[in-house]
């Protein structure tokens, strides 16, 4: 039997699991421990990596479908920020994902059902489970009809501004307001091939870590990292307070 919060998602989701193993497993963070007497389907790290592919798949279509006068560039930039951390998590919070999780005792005491780093993953492992579950009769026309009535809510009709939008100034203004000064952006990692980087920039204000973005250069990778900072001070009001930050 699902847990009652599981079925409400289900409905919010319009999808019944054939299959709720899938659900079970999406739900699942590597810190929860079933009891013994329950079977173990594992935890969501290895479809979360499967869930990533398939948004990046079903978003792209979507965007070229919707967007024709947009070029690689544009598209990539879109597609960044609608699967990037922030965006990710914004509909984690939409489908209430943090009360569907299974967490361990230590995650659960440290605030993960409203980490948006584990929120995001979470939303990835669980657009997999849906896949997983409905692939065998329907290919990918299932999932590709969750993720297309999740997100085209929020693609907007002008294009061109929202993949412009200024994340890093927005930030700046409002770090400025607080403190007087600037906010600082530091490269965390840099992978992938010449041809084809990959760049993690980190935004930090009095040197605390405030923010992650992930892109195909730095400057996209730091406006999607201001754009999560401004997304957890939007969830937290509080998290910038001068006595958070010393």
């Amino acid at each position: 039997m699902m847990k009652k919060e599981w079925v409400r998602l289900c409905e919010r989701l319009a999808y019944q699991f054939q299959h709720p193993k899938f659900l079970r497993q999406a739900l699942t963070h590597k810190s929860f421990i079933p009891p013994e007497t329950e079977i173990s389907y594992g935890n969501n790290e290895r479809i979360e990596f499967l869930g990533d592919a398939v948004l990046d798949l079903v978003i792209s279509e979507m965007l070229m479908e919707k967007f024709p006068e947009l070029d690689e560039g544009g598209l990539s930039k879109f597609r960044a920020s609608l699967v990037s951390e922030s965006g990710l998590s914004k509909q984690a919070h939409a489908l209430e994902l943090g009360e569907c999780l299974l967490l361990g005792r230590g995650e659960e005491v440290t605030g993960g059902r409203q980490k948006t780093s584990l929120l995001a993953d979470t939303f990835e492992a669980v657009m997999a489970a849906v896949y997983l579950d409905s692939r065998e009769e329907h290919g990918i026309s299932i999932i590709s009809r969750v993720i297309q009535t999740l997100f085209l809510p929020h693609v907007p009709e002008d294009a061109e501004g929202y993949i412009t939008r200024d994340y890093k100034s927005e930030l700046q203004e409002h770090v400025q307001k607080l403190f007087g000064i600037p906010s600082t952006y530091e490269l965390m990692e840099e992978s992938g091939p010449d041809h084809e980087k990959e760049f993690t920039m980190a935004v930090f204000v009095k040197e605390k870590e405030c923010g992650r973005g992930i892109g195909a250069s730095k400057k996209l990778a730091s406006q999607l990292a201001a754009e999560n900072a401004l997304l957890r001070i939007q969830d937290e009001p509080s998290f910038l307070q001068v006595e958070n930050i010393s």
